[in-house]
């Protein structure tokens, strides 16, 4: 059997649904190692934690955004897995899923997209030909929670050894568009690249929620995005949103 980790990247303001993200995986995730847990020293986190649970209490730099793209690309740090799921603090995983089924022949599938079609996210476009030194023609963060190569990341490591520093002091970033451009250009056989034009839309095998939705910046709950999360932890485990 393959190992896979699932990598998580939380913090304070999301504590609430972390705990059914996580609770979600125990119930209906199967083929997996353990769950990689980062939050920062600074954000006390009341969780009772078994050996499928390694949490790491870390000191955040900079940034918070930026920050937690810098502990996603560099996860390899805390993980000896084969393969890495990026799962967040709002993702909720509603029906069975095993994750082996996911990484068979061991090739994740990464969804990509040609820049002209993607809308605002053109926006990733730059950041992506400065990390990746030439032009890029295809988005790749067309789903959440991908499963990558832990040697992918290692080799990314490698690639770019200034990468902390270069992540922390840009303007814009996105990890898993300079996961997925590397990987298509130097490791293109280790992975089933997918174009979006000739692609069979499957439903996602999670659902996912908006933490930002119970407030932020003062302002108060974002009335439909938080009656949806009352409705999914509702659906999902029969209990009222604690």
């Amino acid at each position: 059997m393959n190992t896979v980790d699932i990598f998580i990247k939380s913090y304070g303001k999301d504590y609430k649904l972390l705990h059914y993200a996580i609770k979600s995986i125990l119930k209906n995730v199967t083929g997996w190692r353990k769950i990689i847990l980062l939050t920062p020293d600074s954000d006390k986190l009341d969780y009772t934690f078994d050996d499928t649970i390694e949490h790491f209490k870390i000191h955040e730099e900079g940034n918070g955004y930026l920050f937690q793209q810098w502990c996603k690309i560099s996860a390899h740090r805390y993980s000896d897995a084969k393969f890495i799921m990026f799962a967040d603090s709002d993702c909720i995983f509603d029906k069975p899923l095993n994750l082996q089924d996911l990484v068979k022949g061991g090739k994740p599938e990464i969804l990509y997209t040609s820049y002209d079609k993607v809308g605002e996210a053109i926006c990733w476009k730059k950041p992506t030909e400065d990390f990746i030194k030439e032009p890029v023609e295809f988005e790749f963060m067309r789903r959440n929670c991908m499963i990558y190569r832990t040697s992918t990341l290692r080799a990314i490591a490698e690639y770019e050894q200034n990468l902390k520093h270069n992540i922390l002091t840009a303007d814009k970033f996105s990890e898993f568009n300079a996961m997925g451009a590397f990987a298509f250009k130097y490791e293109r056989e280790n992975y089933t690249f997918v174009n979006t034009d000739n692609w069979e839309y499957t439903e996602p095998f999670h659902i996912q929620l908006w933490s930002w939705a119970e407030k932020g910046n003062g302002n108060p709950p974002h009335p439909e995005e938080w009656a949806k999360i009352v409705r999914v932890i509702k659906e999902v485990f029969n209990e009222d949103l604690k």
